[in-house]
Parts: C-alpha cells; structure tokens; sequence
C-alpha cells in the first residue's frame, strides 16, 4: 500500500466519523446561528443583530480544504506554489462573485448563493485560465506546465469542496430533498429508516417549502458522502500518475450525480419543474469535460510525491493563505440577510459576587480607617 494510500484511508475515517455526528445534529434548530453582533440600539433597550452562519462556517472550510487540496496535488507534481495560488485567485476572484449574480438570475433570489452556477462558471473558465499561464510560464521562465494534472488537480479540489460544502446546506435547511410522503416507492423504502427532520423557523425548508418536522430525503448528506468518497477516490488515481481518469471521473461523475440528484430536491431550482437550468449547466459541464479529457496530453511521465505536496501545504504563507480565504468566505456566505436577530444584555443575578464588589463593601465595612 503506497503512503498516499494509507492519508487517503486516514481522511476517509475522519470524513465518516465528523460526518456521523453531524448529520445527525445540524437539522437541529440550535445548529443554524453560530454568532450574532450588535448593530444599532433599539428604543426599547435591545440591539438590532448581524447573524453569522453556520452556512458560512462550513462554506468556509469548504473553501480551505478545496484549495488546500488543489495545492497539495499540484505541488506532489511539482507546480511552482506560485502558480498553483495565482491559479487559485483568478478562479476564486471569478467564482463566488458568480454564486450570486447566477443565483439572483437563475432562482430570483438576492439573498441566496449557488454553488452549481459557480462550479460551472469555475469549470468553463478553468481551462482558458491554465492556458495563460501555461504561456506566461513559458514565455517568463521557459517551463511549460502540466496542464492535465492540473485541471484533474482542479476538478477533484472543486468535488472535495462541494462535497464538504453541502454540511452547510443541511444547517440552513436549503438544497432540501423531497417529502418521503411525495416521493417513489423506492424512494419510501430505502429513506424510511435513513432520513432529515428540519427543525426551526428560520430554515429554509420551513419558510420557503413550508417542511418543517417534515420527514425528507436526506440529499444533502448523499451527495456530501457520493462527492466526498470521489474525491478521494480520483485522489488516489492522481497519485499513481493516472491524471486523465482522475479529471474526468470527478468532473463527468459529479456533473452527472449533480444532474441527477436534482430529480430528488424539492426546492425551486429556477426555470422548469422538470428540467431545471443547473441540470443543464451539469451535463453541459459534463461534456465539455469528456471533449477537455481527449484533446489533453496524458503526461504519463510524472509521478506525483505525496511528501512535496504535505511540504508544499506546511509553510506559513500557504497555512496563512488558507486562513484567509477560509475567512473571506466564512464572511461573504455567513453574513445573513435573509433572518434578523434582537439581543438583550444584562447583568447577571449574582453580578455583585463575580466581579469581586461584596468582599469590597464588606472590608470597607470593617475597616474604621477606610
């Protein structure tokens, strides 16, 4: 068993075990806020609160572990770190300005974001991207990059991150499956012990499909273990040099999952019941990455190193990039416009013993000289 192998096998363990618990609890009401600010005052005494999300929390790490995995697959080839963070801005700078704009076009919705417009702008655009700089590189430093190992590099970051974003959308309750009630009788049989319960108002599923306590498919969660377990899967693929099978099975097979599994949600998707825009969006992409696999050299002589891609991640400024965009994200998808909050301050009842003021008064007391 190669050394890939066996970090493969230890992040898949820890995926099961985090994913075990939190399925389990993030449908929960309490599992939706993680923070609330104070903004303004109110009249009454109370402050008008800026909820921060959960949603942003997980959309966040999403974020982290995507580009922290198009590096350390990058850098196991030896791609200039360089490269592979410029290659990371130019997409990010792309993609989460698109996750709105699409969602505000496709779905009518301001508030919302969408990761399937974003992942389709980011799969359009990623190609042209890595054909710049593979010219720049050549012209600047007379290197010509690999730009296969690249885009499969790309594309199992991209599923990684969808995979491990859609935590988010179970706490906000959106992405939401159907009623088993509604749903085929397969369907019935094979969720009826394995399914999610939306507790709270403010989800999702309860104001806007109106389910709350509501028996659902859990898709959400199949789709986080189908697109966590590919990613692993062409991880290992990429590490044993196969870099053609590794894009286009984590391209082809999250596109097609993708364009599937929408049969299965509830919730409104933007044009026809039927058919909707991101389910064209996924087979489009799917194609364009089977005509992208072809016309791409295979590169069979590289063979990736998992200890330069671990080196490659275990510097300050890589670590520091992480964090950055991990917050940036955190801030621009868990900012919510969509709920509001109202907080009250106070003092505590046995405020006098904490701060220390009735052993003050009682040596005052005592104490003529005082």
């Amino acid at each position: 068993m190669m050394a890939a192998d066996i970090f493969l096998l230890a992040c898949a363990i820890l995926f099961a075990l985090s994913f075990r618990f939190l399925f389990r609890h993030l449908p929960r009401e309490r599992w939706q806020f993680v923070a609330s600010l104070p903004l303004r005052k109110n009249s009454d005494g109370s402050w008008q609160g800026l909820n921060l999300t959960f949603y942003g929390i997980f959309t966040g790490l999403a974020g982290g572990a995507g580009v922290a995995t198009f590096i350390l697959l990058t850098a196991s080839v030896q791609i200039p770190l360089a490269t592979s963070l410029l290659l990371t801005l130019g997409v990010l700078s792309l993609c989460l300005p698109a996750a709105k704009i699409i969602a505000t076009v496709v779905e009518k919705n301001r508030h919302g974001f969408t990761v399937g417009g974003a992942s389709f702008v980011g799969i359009m655009v990623a190609p042209l991207l890595l054909w710049i700089a593979d010219l720049l590189a050549q012209r600047y430093w007379q290197v010509t990059l690999p730009i296969l190992p690249m885009l499969a590099a790309m594309a199992i970051a991209y599923v990684i991150g969808e995979g491990i974003g859609r935590l988010a959308c179970i706490s906000f309750g959106c992405c939401y499956g159907r009623a088993l009630a509604q749903s085929p009788r397969w369907a019935k049989a094979w969720f009826a012990t394995v399914h999610h319960v939306f507790i709270g108002k403010t989800k999702k599923i309860a104001f806007a499909g109106e389910m709350e306590s509501v028996r659902v498919i859990p898709i959400q969660a199949m789709t986080c273990v189908v697109y966590t377990a590919l990613a692993l899967l062409c991880a290992a693929l990429y590490f044993r040099g196969e870099f053609g099978l590794s894009f286009s099975l984590a391209l082809i097979g999250s596109q097609l999952w993708r364009a599937w599994s929408e049969t299965l949600r509830a919730d409104y998707r933007g044009g026809s019941k039927v058919f909707s825009a991101y389910q064209f969006m996924a087979l489009l992409a799917a194609l364009y990455g089977i005509a992208i696999s072809l016309i791409m050299p295979a590169h069979a002589d590289l063979l990736p190193s998992l200890q330069q891609g671990l080196k490659a991640l275990w510097t300050p400024g890589v670590i520091l990039s992480l964090q950055l965009v991990t917050l940036i994200m955190f801030f621009f998808s868990g900012t919510s416009t969509i709920t509001t909050g109202e907080l009250r301050f106070g003092l505590a009842d046995d405020w006098r013993s904490q701060a220390g003021c009735e052993r003050h008064e009682g040596g005052t007391a005592g104490n003529p000289s005082l």
